[in-house]
């Protein structure tokens, strides 16, 4: 592990790294996820807006920023290896920032150690927004401590607060983007990352945006990946599709009650949400099921088509 106070060292000399308050938010916001494939040993970073594009204050199809920062909240032992762009180019060796004794001493925070994760400061251009549909930034691996424990850094952690006011630090997550500000030369820079999602929120969320209706409270995140909608159907029937990766030939199938093969879908699936269709306009009225292979389970939705 580096020597705190190198590190403390190396942070103060960078231009976003001081201790920020009164932060303004933007409207057009992002909350920060991470998420872990355990086939792979892949954590992925994620922003999910609550905005598309293009919007008021940006006319174009895709979002474009430069300056942006996530932050980590890690076991003491786990040590993050091996990041991978997916969108921007991230900081490939960030410095590990254990808590001394003065926050561990009365914050029990000896359990845990941080990483600040910063982005080349070079506009990049993050593609299309859909309000709710998480974009990928990065990948990373890790060793030590168990993976359900690396999480986001809240800015409501008592340790973003300590690092503010007694180190002089800014460790807080942070995004800008051209979406986030009034196009004007005056306008004043507003932060857009404003808190953290889990996967099964922004699942859920989708859902309820879709209009399907949440078939049991406690659907697993591989049953809530795959949504089929509308429901019931007449002409055609919906399919989207949550991938924490990179995927190829991905197959859904349409079956009748008899669990006879109607109509087949195979995608490329790209990190985040997928979509595809199955024309249903010359089947017979009756009960169907959209099913598919997700995280290793297979996962049936039932559609009735009218």
């Amino acid at each position: 592990m580096k020597n705190i106070g190198f590190i403390i060292f190396v942070w103060l000399c960078s231009p976003f790294v001081r201790a920020q308050s009164n932060v303004m938010v933007s409207s057009s916001e992002v909350r920060y996820m991470v998420t872990y494939e355990p086939t792979t040993a892949l954590y992925t970073a994620w922003i999910v807006p609550n905005y598309n594009t293009p919007n008021a204050n940006n006319p174009e199809t895709e979002d474009r920023g430069a300056t942006a920062q996530f932050s980590l909240k890690v076991p003491k032992d786990f040590v993050v290896t091996t990041i991978r762009d997916i969108r921007g180019n991230w900081d490939k060796a960030p410095y590990k920032l254990v808590a001394p004794e003065g926050f561990t001493a009365s914050e029990s925070g000896a359990d845990w150690a941080y990483y600040v994760i910063g982005k080349n400061p070079q506009e990049t251009n993050y593609g299309q927004f859909a309000s709710g549909e998480p974009i990928a930034m990065f990948t990373f691996k890790g060793q030590g401590g168990e993976p359900e424990k690396v999480k986001v850094l809240t800015t409501d952690d008592k340790f973003v607060q300590f690092a503010e006011t007694k180190m002089a630090l800014n460790i807080r997550g942070s995004f800008y983007t051209r979406s986030g500000q009034r196009a004007s030369t005056s306008a004043r820079p507003l932060e857009q990352m404003n808190g953290v999602i889990s996967l099964d929120e922004v699942l859920k969320q989708k859902q309820a945006q879709l209009g399907v209706v949440l078939a049991d409270p406690k659907e697993d995140i591989a049953t809530l990946s795959l949504q089929a909608y509308p429901n019931p159907a007449t002409d055609v029937i919906e399919v989207k599709y949550f991938s924490s990766a990179d995927q190829s030939d991905v197959k859904f199938d349409l079956l009748d009650m008899q669990g006879t093969t109607k109509q087949s879908s195979a995608l490329n699936a790209k990190a985040g949400f997928n979509s595809t269709r199955f024309v249903v306009s010359s089947l017979p009225a009756g009960v169907y099921f959209v099913r598919g292979l997700v995280q290793g389970k297979q996962v049936a939705k039932k559609i009735v088509k009218q």
